[in-house]
């Protein structure tokens, strides 16, 4: 494949790894307390202007601190949904509890997390080829 190319399929696979965050993420009983979608707990600017910075890295950088950047941004999705998903009911940091949390999440978190995991794999892996074809040329 061209490198054009590679670089917007990376972006396709990236805007599809952002996809499971519309799915249920917690809820401890779904008639009395409604469902908690990921959509819900990670509605910040932050996430918003990540989603966006890490888009235009995967489509335009150039050179190795541009991978470098990219590869960090990549790396910040999987811990904010770790913590935006494991904190969302605690109203103190005294008051967590893990297995509490593990208890309350439910699929959408753990695809969020295998997704944007994945990409981030996808994305090393990328690069690892792209640096062994420079070398061979």
């Amino acid at each position: 494949m061209e490198k054009t190319k590679k670089k917007y399929f990376l972006a396709f696979c990236y805007l599809m790894s952002l996809l499971p965050i519309f799915l249920p993420w917690c809820y401890f009983d779904e008639e009395i307390d409604g469902i908690k979608y990921g959509i819900d707990l990670v509605n910040h600017v932050v996430m918003i202007v990540l989603a966006a910075v890490t888009f235009f890295c995967i489509i335009f950088y150039t050179n190795q601190k541009g991978k470098m950047i990219t590869s960090v941004l990549l790396v910040i999705h999987p811990v904010m949904y770790l913590v935006f998903g494991l904190f969302w009911y605690v109203p103190l940091l005294t008051d967590f509890n893990l297995f509490l949390s593990l208890e309350v999440v439910h699929y959408g978190f753990y695809l969020s997390l295998l997704c944007s995991s994945l990409m981030c794999w996808l994305f090393v892996q990328k690069g690892r080829k792209d640096d062994n074809d420079e070398k061979n040329k």
